[in-house]
């Protein structure tokens, strides 16, 4: 009975991986950019740098995002990359995501982020 029970799971869930459920589910590269960029808020909120500081770094902000969801589109990060990305809750947590991207994927956000051959996050 166990063994028809696990089969019957098995089974519904190649079924679902066969038709890109998970990817369905993902979500858009626009909600890991959006995701960057609160994170990215919120650092800059807990440093408190003074005012003309904060100033320069929240206007970059916007083109890191929009730079990112490119990356992040035109590398056709997978489903998992980008749910690990938007559930990250710190900088570390993002990072650590990151690491699940293949270097092509890795060297376009380097280069989307003005970063040359051989930069490193």
């Amino acid at each position: 009975m166990i063994r028809l029970l696990v089969a019957g799971l098995g089974a519904a869930w190649l079924a679902c991986a066969c038709r890109g459920g998970a990817d369905e589910a993902a979500p858009p590269c626009s909600a890991v950019a959006a995701s960057f960029l609160r994170l990215a808020q919120s650092d800059l909120d807990r440093a408190r740098p003074d005012e003309a500081t904060a100033r320069a770094v929240a206007d970059q902000l916007p083109a890191m995002r929009d730079a990112l969801a490119q990356a992040c589109s035109d590398g056709r990060w997978t489903a998992a990359v980008r749910i690990c990305l938007t559930h990250a809750t710190d900088h570390a947590g993002f990072v650590a995501c990151e690491q699940q991207l293949t270097d092509e994927q890795r060297k376009g956000l380097d280069g989307a982020a003005g970063g040359g051959p051989g930069s490193s996050r």
